[in-house]
């Protein structure tokens, strides 16, 4: 059973389609969950306390993107084990409709989002196999997720003017729910498990572990200085006196930016390769949390900052999928990886977040474009360790080094 119908379809459209409407669905969730999942736990009466460690609780389960992504090199393939995890998280939110102490809301929250947690790593590690595959663009894929985040929370808006905020659960339950009808029409992939289980532990590249930490702690950093505009950038934006619908106009403009940056940067994307791209994508949002840090008043000067969103966090996310899929040995525990380091540091920006919105406000920017600096000198030492690999192998196409 399937949301969509390929009959006489090629596999290579089939599967790119199916993927696409898997990612609208998969970030469909996110879109409803951020503006509206913190009135529910007002609904509920919780207070700012319990209300600030509840919603701490998804970013703490990012950490979990790790070990339950690796389950997708194993005989189930990444396809069953993106289901596996999304059914389990649609149980988590639909126990959430039901929990009203500060501890079943909690326990709710932790299932739900330690199984997300891996999902997009796994359908992230699906579409990069099509890349290879049929030469899919991932961008063009990925582009349908967050153009889909964007869609479902303005209608959530409109839905809730009409239904009580208690719905807000079952509408992620439901999205789950469909995520998992969607991505039934994805490949299969249990034979490549299979491979991946049986081959020799030499086949396949990898990277070296100096060069994954110093890469992925790099990445940690730039995506992690998005932290302070994610947590305190409405409030900032309330108090310079814009109106909800301007603030509402200006993370929409971030969106729609981040969205043609997926579209149309694939292209871009492969001529640069994974460090220059980083390197502008890093460059930008250093720029872009300096000028943020000034407290700019003028619509058209925080819009124009905020479409440089599409290259602070678009520019970057592509060449991160670009470099992890360079390397074929255990894809999903790598995809894994980078997910959980990730979500370490925006976990991490957003408590440092708190501490500098309240001393600093605005100009906590400031300190979100050393973060940036620091990421992005990172990866370029990363770039320089691989150079310094690949020349001391003799630049082998396909040594772990390079990375193929």
């Amino acid at each position: 059973m399937s949301l969509i119908s390929f009959k006489d379809w090629s596999a290579s459209r089939k599967s790119a389609i199916a993927a696409s409407v898997t990612y609208a669905l998969l970030l469909a969730g996110p879109g409803v969950y951020t503006p509206f999942f913190p009135l529910w736990l007002v609904e509920r009466g919780f207070n700012a306390s319990d209300m600030g460690l509840l919603l701490a609780i998804p970013m703490l389960m990012r950490v979990s993107s790790a070990p339950f992504a690796w389950i997708g090199d194993g005989p189930l393939g990444p396809r069953r084990t993106f289901l596996f995890m999304v059914c389990c998280a649609a149980f988590g939110y639909a126990g959430l409709t039901f929990a009203e102490s500060f501890t079943a809301v909690a326990i709710n929250l932790a299932i739900a989002f330690a199984f997300v947690a891996a999902t997009t790593p796994l359908l992230d590690t699906i579409v990069l196999g099509g890349v290879s595959l049929h030469g899919h663009k991932y961008g063009q894929i990925r582009q349908w997720g967050s153009l889909a985040w964007l869609v479902s929370g303005l209608t959530a808006g409109l839905v809730l003017k009409h239904l009580p905020i208690t719905t807000v659960p079952p509408i992620l339950a439901i999205l789950a729910a469909l995520t998992v009808f969607a991505g039934l029409s994805l490949p299969d992939d249990r034979s490549r498990g299979r491979r991946l289980i049986m081959r020799p532990a030499s086949d396949g590249t990898s990277p070296p572990l100096q060069l994954m930490i110093v890469f992925v702690a790099g990445i940690a950093c730039l995506q992690g200085a998005h932290a302070f505009l994610y947590s305190f950038g409405t409030l900032i934006w309330q108090d310079q006196g814009f109106s909800s619908l301007q603030i509402g106009v200006l993370w929409a403009i971030g969106v729609v930016l981040e969205t043609s940056i997926f579209l149309f940067g694939s292209n871009i994307a492969g001529r640069l390769g994974p460090y220059r791209l980083i390197l502008f994508g890093g460059i930008i949002g250093i720029m872009r949390w300096i000028l943020l840090g000034l407290a700019p008043a003028n619509g058209l000067a925080v819009a124009g900052l905020q479409a440089l969103h599409g290259f602070s966090f678009a520019c970057v996310h592509l060449a991160t999928m670009g470099w992890v899929a360079r390397f074929t040995r255990n894809p999903s525990a790598r995809q894994g990886v980078v997910a959980s380091v990730i979500g370490i540091g925006l976990t991490l920006g957003t408590v440092l977040s708190g501490e500098l919105y309240g001393l600093f406000s605005a100009h906590g920017y400031f300190a979100m474009a050393l973060i940036a600096m620091i990421g992005t000198g990172l990866v370029v030492f990363a770039g320089a360790i691989e150079r310094k690999g690949t020349d001391r192998q003799g630049a082998q196409p396909q040594s772990p080094a390079s990375g193929g």
